[in-house]
């Protein structure tokens, strides 16, 4: 039988707030470029972005959608998931919060490729930059108003 003295008893609760404080500590570092960065890179792989373009492009984002952002708590957590590999853990929440960040992560894949010169690269080594909103890029669109009669 195993006995566990005093000691190793306050070693082990020791150990547990320790390692819970470094987690809050780490999840309440997370930022908004930390949420959209892992939830590109998930779609695209690693990004060759400076932190300035990315830092414009979430400024623009957030100032176009301020309602897609999901909660802080919840932002922060999925950062957490996806930087230690653990995204699958998603499909634990509530269907509510699924849907949500479905939703934030369509929004955010389609602004960047409005907001960003992704696809317009040569080559996928070339660094990604913030554009901005342009209001046409179709080289076959009219932009003359109609002429009435």
């Amino acid at each position: 039988m195993i006995e566990i003295t005093r000691r190793s008893a306050l070693a082990i609760m020791a150990g547990g707030v320790a390692s819970t404080g470094v987690a809050y500590a780490a999840v309440s570092s997370f930022s908004d470029e930390d949420l959209v960065r892992v939830t590109l890179e998930k779609y695209f792989g690693r990004l060759n972005m400076r932190i300035e373009h990315l830092q414009q492009f979430v400024l623009e984002f957030r100032k176009r959608n301020p309602w897609i952002f999901p909660s802080e708590k919840l932002a922060d957590a999925v950062t957490l998931l996806e930087k230690a590999k653990l995204g699958q853990a998603r499909q634990l929440l509530p269907k509510q919060k699924q849907r949500d960040l479905r939703h934030f992560d369509r929004w955010v894949v389609a602004e960047f490729h409005m907001l960003t010169d992704y696809a317009w690269r040569s080559s996928p080594n070339d660094p990604i930059r913030f554009t901005g909103w342009q209001s046409c890029t179709n080289p076959f669109a009219t932009l003359d108003p109609p002429k009435t009669a």
